[in-house]
């Protein structure tokens, strides 16, 4: 059993309890709850605290599931909830935006098979699962993986649990590159996968700032760690 509590959140009751279902059926023993509204979804996320948020992107209205995503990541006390959103959205116009508001994932529905849904939670919940390991230094940017946070220049730096992982791997391997699937272990097809690392990259940039030589693009091979301003405009 893993103890690890899941928050389905949808407002079609029957796809919901399809949802719940299959995450109840799967062998790690989640503990499960289901919300139906935003309202709902907000107050259960804020009382249960549930390590995951599977979350219906339309909520009644359009995008609503970004009101939450967006509510989830700015809480102090729900900023390492792990969210995944489902949507039927075109990811040509939904992923860059999914991802911005926090998403750590997203699944295309209504053709998603339980097995894919399981995959995709075992990854997520794997990648931003607490550890104990030491805290790590690259220049300003300091990483502390036990309790899941960075601060750089001595200030907070807010990460979503996916964009953590991701400057974390880079942080742990500064001896080499890294490819886009090593960044981030989820199925699908390689060009799905290179252009979702790719858009939290550009996010990872932004909150950088001035700082941002701290990831650099290996052009043909993926991102590597940044050593100084200097090498990263060197090596461009």
């Amino acid at each position: 059993m893993s103890g690890e509590r899941l928050l389905v959140v949808d407002d079609e009751a029957g796809v919901r309890e399809m949802t719940l279902e299959v995450v109840r059926s799967l062998p790690e023993g989640y503990s499960v709850h289901g919300a139906g509204t935003v309202e709902e979804a907000l107050e259960q996320v804020r009382s249960w605290k549930p390590d995951l948020v599977l979350l219906d992107l339309n909520l009644g209205r359009r995008f609503d599931g970004l009101e939450v995503c967006r509510a989830i990541r700015g809480g102090a006390s729900t900023s390492d909830v792990a969210v995944i959103v489902l949507t039927g959205e075109s990811m040509d116009t939904a992923e860059s935006m999914l991802l911005d508001a926090g998403a750590d994932d997203y699944i295309r529905k209504p053709h998603f098979t339980p097995q894919l849904l399981a995959s995709r939670v075992r990854a997520v919940l794997r990648r931003t699962r607490k550890g104990s390991a030491s805290t790590l230094r690259r220049g300003p940017l300091i990483l502390n993986p036990g309790r899941r946070e960075a601060t750089l220049e001595g200030a907070p730096l807010a990460l979503t649990p996916t964009e953590f992982d991701i400057i974390h791997n880079l942080a742990v391997n500064s001896e080499r590159a890294l490819g886009r699937h090593e960044l981030l272990d989820r199925g699908g097809a390689p060009s799905a996968v290179d252009r979702t690392v790719d858009v939290h990259i550009l996010s990872i940039r932004r909150k950088l700032g001035r700082h941002d030589w701290l990831v650099q693009t290996v052009f043909g091979v993926g991102y590597r760690i940044g050593s100084s301003p200097e090498a990263a405009r060197r090596d461009a």
